[in-house]
């Protein structure tokens, strides 16, 4: 089983079946042309043949400035020199720019920028695309991009809006997440086990004093958690609809909250033993958030063979694999997102 709760509807969940990674290549036509053994390159064909142990994973796993800084240092080469390969084949990247990269403070998206990461792969003896694949999607330009909030249809259904709109009907337009992270962990028998989620709110109106979050599993009898714990406020009323599955979950902060002003909300959910392994988890976003950080524990005797990062437009649209997702010897995997955009992003994993 899955499940996965949220708050004033920026939340998600249920189990899915992960799918196949996605391909394709960014547009450019010939100015994103793969550098070729034609333009003197010597390099690995397949991620199986590259020798070194720590470059492999990180080419396999990312992300792309730790994938990059390794294969430098396996290469032996100055960033000057690589600098000189680049300009021989027609591609001007500063050193400062060279050095961000493999450092994280900024990363290729221009074309000429995803050009030259077509070039480093064969000035590294990278196999084809094995750098392009790490950068996933564009993100916004600027410091903020306002997208359109969703509604409740379109992050779950008509059923939700029902039940919400009984419990608080203009609590989504008080307050807002501006940020949150997810800790979803899992039990030897692969079901969920409990769900700590921590909120930075924001106030939109004054005289709030309560948030809402819901959650909801792909079983609609085990659709309510057997407890729930609250830090930094107090339980409210809580509202299960089994029919439905959804249960909607009042919390309410430890004080009046006015226009502008912040508070922050943690709450555990705890889950009842299960014998249905759980395959992803999903947070719904109604609205922008800034920092979305999702982290999933798995049991050391059950871990997943594989794990991958995914997103939707909303409910309805289709499951874009965004990057697979490297579990640690914490054995749990992450993703953090920022300028996070409304609609549907999460993590599936395969059980052997």
């Amino acid at each position: 089983m899955g499940g996965a709760p949220g708050g004033a509807v920026d939340v998600g969940g249920g189990r899915g079946r992960p799918g196949s990674p996605a391909g394709g290549h960014p547009p450019g036509g010939d100015a994103l042309r793969p550098a070729t053994a034609a333009d003197g390159f010597v390099r690995a064909r397949t991620l199986a043949e590259v020798r070194d142990r720590e470059l492999a994973r990180a080419l396999r796993h990312g992300p792309f400035p730790d994938a990059l800084r390794i294969a430098i240092r396996n290469r032996g080469l100055a960033l000057e020199r690589i600098q000189h390969r680049l300009r021989q084949h027609g591609v001007q990247v500063s050193l400062t720019t060279l050095s961000y990269w493999q450092r994280g403070r900024s990363r290729p998206e221009r074309a000429e920028s995803l050009r030259a990461v077509r070039v480093l792969e064969g000035v590294l003896g990278l196999p084809q695309d094995s750098l392009i694949s790490l950068l996933g999607p564009r993100r916004p330009r600027g410091r903020w991009v306002a997208v359109a909030a969703l509604d409740d249809a379109r992050l779950w259904d008509a059923g939700l809006a029902g039940l919400v709109a009984a419990v608080g009907p203009d609590h989504s337009r008080r307050i807002r997440s501006i940020s949150l992270r997810d800790h979803y962990v899992l039990g030897p028998d692969r079901a969920e086990r409990r769900l700590v989620v921590s909120h930075v709110l924001r106030a939109e109106a004054d005289g709030v004093d309560r948030w809402l979050a819901v959650y909801r599993a792909d079983e609609p009898a085990r659709a309510a958690p057997v407890d729930v714990l609250v830090r930094y406020g107090r339980l409210g009323r809580v509202h299960a609809c089994p029919d439905s599955g959804y249960c909607v979950i009042e919390l309410i902060l430890d004080r009046v909250l006015n226009a502008g002003e912040t508070a922050i909300i943690e709450y555990e959910l705890r889950f009842a033993d299960s014998d249905v392994p759980t395959e992803s988890y999903d947070r719904r976003l109604r609205g922008n958030v800034h920092q979305y950080v999702l982290q999933v524990t798995f049991d050391p005797h059950a871990l997943p063979v594989r794990c991958e990062q995914f997103q939707q437009r909303d409910a309805n649209a289709p499951r874009q694999l965004v990057r697979p997702l490297w579990i640690g010897s914490s054995h749990s995997a992450h993703m953090v997102l920022t300028a996070c955009a409304p609609g549907v992003h999460g993590m599936c994993w395969e059980w052997r």
